[in-house]
C-alpha cells in the first residue's frame, strides 16, 4: 500500500511538473543551469570549417547567448534545436544553437567564451582552442576524398588574345549543395562563358574519380602582370555509414540506398592556388593602319544582294566576319565606294560558337546600296586586319570585288497638249442667256472693295497657319535626323545616352548593395563606363590617370578633370580599405553632382 502511495505521489509531482512548464514556459530550473560550448574537431585546415554548438542546460525558451567575436571565421547559423528528457521524475531541459566556423587564416586561434544574460545573472562558457594547418590545393599525394585543380592554355598570352582558364572537381563520395566562386576581375579580363560544365571518369594512381571540368575564355585587357585569384568551392561532401550490423543477416537488406542507409555530412571548402599571366603588348612593327585590336584567326567575305538593278532602286552588300579569337570585337566603318553609292548601314549581328577550346563565331555587318547613276559599277575589295598570335604575325584579309549593273530607270512619258479649235463668232441678232450662277458671290457694291482691317485674332490665326507647317516641318526633319544619327552613329549615340545610362545605374545601385566593398566596385565600373561611352573609349580598364589624359585631350576644364581623378582614387582606395558603412550616399551624390557638370561642359 507504501508502495503504491509513493508511486502515485511521484505521478502528481511528474503532473505538475508539466503543468507548471507549460504554464510558465520561461521557468528555470536553477539548479542546473550552464552555458556550454563544443566544437565537433579542434585540428582542421582552409579547406575544413567547424560546427560549433553553444547550449544552454536548464531553461525553457533561453535567450540567444552573445557568440564571441569571431574575426577569423566566416560564420554561418546552422538553426536550433530543442530538447526535453525526463529522468527518474527529473526533467532535463536543453536548447542548442548550432553555427557553422570556416576559417579565413593559419593558425592557432582562441574561440573566446560564449555569454548569455538570465534574470541578472551572466552565464558564461569556457573558451577553445582550435588550430588550422594550411591546405594544400590541387592534385594530392594521397587519396583524399575529393580536391580541385585549375589550370590555364597560355601563361604569356597578348592582349585579347584568349586564354582558356579551366576548373576541375575530382570527388570519389558524394557531394551536394555546391557552390562555386570563380574569379571576376572585369579590370583586367573580359570573360566568356564556353559552354555547360563537363562530367567524365578519371583514375589517378588506381582510384576512380567522377570529375566535373568548367571552362571560361578571358581575354587581357592590357599589357603587364595579371593574378587570377583562387577559385573557392564550398559543398559538403556525403559519407555512408555502416552500423554494426555483421551478425545481422539483414544488414545488407537494410543499406540498400532504397531503404535511405545513414549518411555522414562534411563540410568543405576547397580553394585553388592563383596563377599569374605576364601579358604581353601587340607588337608595333609592321602594324597596319586599319588594325583595330583583333586576335586570332579571321576570314571575311562579301556577298552583293542582286548584281542587276534598275536606276533608283537598292541592293544590300552583306559582310561576313568568321573565325576565332575576339570576334565579338570586330568593327566595319562603312565601305568606301568612291562616292557611287548611298550608304545606310544597319546594325550588325554576331553568333558564338565554341570550337574545342576556342571561343569563335560569326559577325554580320549589312549596308543598303542606293546608286548615284547607271551604267557598270563596282564594288572594290573591303580589307581586315588582325593579329595571329600563333605565328606572331600580322594578317590582313579581303574580300573579292563585285561588278554590278544600273539599268537607266523607265523614260517619263511625254505630255501631249491639244489646242483647243476656233470658236466661231456669234449671229447677229443672237440672245445671251445665263446658264449658271459663280459660287462666290459677286460683289456690284463700291462699298465692298473698301480696305477692311484684320483683327488680332485674325492676325494670329494667320500667321499660325502659314508658319506653323514651317516650324512643323523643321522639327520633324530634325527628330529624323537625330533618330538616324543615333541609330547609323555609334560613337554619336554613347555619348548621347552616356548620362542617363549612368545616372540609371547609380540609382539601382543606390538601392541594391550593402556592402561597401562591392559597391565601390560597382561604382567604380559605373564612372569609368560613363567616360569610356562619353570620349568613345574602347573598354573600361582605365587608370584614375589615364582618364585625366583622356580628359585633357578633349578640352575639358582643369577643375572637372581633377575632381574625376580625385573621385576614381578615392574609390580604388575604398576597395581595398577596411568595409566601411555610411558614405554609400555620399559617394553617389559627389559623382551625380560631377557627372552633371561634365554633361553641361559637353
Amino acid at each position: 500500500m507504501n508502495h503504491h502511495l509513493q508511486k502515485n505521489f511521484q505521478v502528481w509531482v511528474l503532473f505538475c511538473a508539466l503543468m507548471f512548464g507549460v504554464t510558465f514556459p520561461g521557468a528555470v530550473f536553477s539548479e542546473d543551469i550552464r552555458l556550454s560550448t563544443t566544437v565537433d574537431k579542434n585540428q582542421l585546415t582552409l579547406e575544413d570549417s567547424i560546427e560549433l554548438s553553444v547550449t544552454v542546460h536548464g531553461v525553457r525558451n533561453p535567450p540567444m547567448p552573445e557568440l564571441p567575436p569571431l574575426s577569423d571565421f566566416r560564420v554561418r547559423s546552422r538553426g536550433t534545436q530543442s530538447s526535453t528528457q525526463i529522468i527518474n521524475s527529473s526533467m532535463r531541459v536543453s536548447t542548442t544553437h548550432k553555427f557553422l566556423l570556416i576559417p579565413k587564416n593559419v593558425g592557432s586561434f582562441k574561440i573566446g567564451s560564449a555569454v548569455m544574460k538570465l534574470d541578472g545573472a551572466i552565464y558564461k562558457s569556457d573558451p577553445i582552442t582550435v588550430s588550422v594547418e594550411i591546405s594544400k590545393p590541387g592534385r594530392p599525394s594521397i587519396n583524399e576524398a575529393a580536391f580541385t585543380e585549375t589550370s590555364v592554355s597560355k601563361t604569356d598570352p597578348f592582349v585579347n588574345e584568349q586564354v582558356v582558364y579551366t576548373f576541375k572537381f575530382f570527388r570519389r563520395v558524394g557531394a551536394r549543395n555546391l557552390n562555386l566562386s570563380m574569379p571576376d576581375d572585369d579590370t583586367l579580363f573580359r570573360k566568356e562563358d564556353m559552354g555547360k560544365a563537363k562530367r567524365y571518369s578519371q583514375v589517378i594512381n588506381g582510384i576512380a574519380y567522377d570529375v566535373h571540368e568548367i571552362s571560361i575564355a578571358l581575354f587581357p585587357l592590357k599589357a603587364g602582370t595579371a593574378v587570377i585569384p583562387p577559385s573557392l568551392l564550398e559543398l559538403d561532401l556525403i559519407y555512408r555509414t555502416r552500423g554494426n550490423r555483421q551478425r545481422d543477416p539483414f544488414s545488407k537488406f537494410y543499406e540498400d540506398p532504397f531503404f535511405g542507409a545513414p549518411v555522414q555530412s562534411d563540410h568543405k571548402y576547397l580553394s585553388t592556388k592563383q596563377i599569374e599571366l605576364n601579358i604581353r603588348p601587340l607588337p608595333k612593327d609592321n602594324r597596319p593602319t586599319d588594325f583595330r585590336n583583333l586576335v586570332g584567326r579571321f576570314a571575311i567575305s562579301a556577298e552583293l544582294g542582286k548584281t542587276e538593278l534598275d536606276a533608283g532602286d537598292t541592293t544590300t552588300l552583306t559582310l561576313t566576319v568568321s573565325g576565332t579569337g575576339n570576334i565579338m570585337d570586330v568593327t566595319l566603318a562603312e565601305p568606301d565606294l568612291h562616292g557611287q553609292f548611298k550608304i545606310y548601314p544597319d546594325q550588325p549581328t554576331f553568333k558564338q560558337t565554341t570550337h574545342g577550346t576556342q571561343i569563335g563565331g560569326e559577325k554580320t555587318f549589312k549596308f543598303a546600296l542606293v546608286p548615284y547613276s547607271t551604267g557598270a559599277q563596282t564594288i572594290p575589295s573591303i580589307k581586315l586586319s588582325y593579329f595571329d598570335p600563333e605565328k606572331n604575325t600580322y594578317n590582313t584579309v579581303s574580300t573579292r570585288p563585285i561588278n554590278l549593273t544600273v539599268r537607266p530607270g523607265v523614260s517619263d512619258d511625254k505630255l501631249n497638249l491639244v489646242q483647243p479649235g476656233s470658236v466661231s463668232a456669234p449671229q447677229n441678232g443672237s440672245s445671251v442667256s445665263i446658264l449658271a450662277r459663280d459660287i462666290l458671290p459677286i460683289h456690284t457694291n463700291l462699298a465692298d472693295f473698301e480696305n477692311s482691317t484684320f483683327s488680332k485674332t485674325r492676325q494670329f490665326t494667320y500667321a499660325t497657319g502659314l508658319l506653323g507647317p514651317i516650324v512643323i516641318y523643321f522639327f520633324a526633319a530634325g527628330y529624323i535626323r537625330y533618330n538616324h544619327r543615333m541609330k547609323d552613329d555609334i560613337s554619336y549615340s554613347r555619348r548621347q545616352g552616356a548620362y542617363n545610362i549612368a545616372k540609371k545605374k547609380l540609382e539601382q545601385l543606390s538601392s541594391s548593395h550593402t556592402d561597401s566593398k562591392y559597391f565601390v566596385k560597382d561604382f567604380s565600373q559605373i564612372f569609368r563606363e560613363y567616360i569610356g561611352n562619353k570620349l568613345n573609349l574602347q573598354g573600361t580598364a582605365f587608370t584614375a590617370k589615364e582618364l585625366e589624359e583622356k580628359l585633357n585631350d578633349n578640352d575639358y576644364k582643369q577643375k572637372q578633370i581633377s575632381a574625376v581623378r580625385k573621385l576614381l582614387e578615392k574609390c580604388e582606395a575604398m576597395q581595398y580599405a577596411p568595409v566601411t558603412t555610411g558614405k554609400d550616399n555620399e559617394l553617389i551624390d559627389e559623382s551625380l553632382n560631377l557627372l552633371s557638370q561634365l554633361e553641361k561642359q559637353a
